[in-house]
């Protein structure tokens, strides 16, 4: 699994996932909420063992990442709504454990922390929240 985010222009982020066969490239806005700070909440709740949901805003459709708990595995799913904005569609489901589901997500988004670009772009993710999520990505990782 590979998920990475481009570098923001103008309060759009470009996003690239793949699995095997499935391919998803879009361009999110920033508004109405930041998807990278709700990307970061949505990890850390589902390291925590609290399933959660973020949506990407392409305009005028969404996608919706839902993280599920399931016994000691995961599920990851990628749901899309329709031209209106309202009716979703899941487009692509995986199970599977941490290592496998949550973690190239986790992977992505930190490489994503690193790239340097102007603040009036995107806003960057609060350090207080990703420093929790690293320590609860090490602690699963040790487990």
């Amino acid at each position: 699994m590979e998920f990475n985010l481009g570098q923001p222009i103008s309060g759009w982020l470009p996003v690239y996932f793949k699995s095997d066969d499935f391919i998803l490239e879009f361009t999110s806005s920033k508004i109405p909420e930041n998807p990278t700070d709700k990307l970061c909440e949505a990890l850390i709740l589902i390291s925590s063992g609290v399933e959660s949901e973020m949506y990407w805003t392409e305009q005028p459709i969404s996608y919706f990442f839902k993280f599920e708990l399931m016994n000691t595995f995961y599920s990851f799913k990628i749901l899309e709504t329709d031209k209106n904005g309202y009716n979703q569609t899941e487009i692509f489901r995986a199970n599977g454990r941490f290592e496998d589901l949550i973690l190239p997500i986790y992977r992505g988004l930190k490489k994503w922390t690193t790239i340097e670009f102007e603040s009036s772009a995107w806003k960057k993710i609060e350090q207080s929240k990703l420093d929790k999520l690293t320590e609860l990505i090490k602690t699963r990782k040790t487990e």
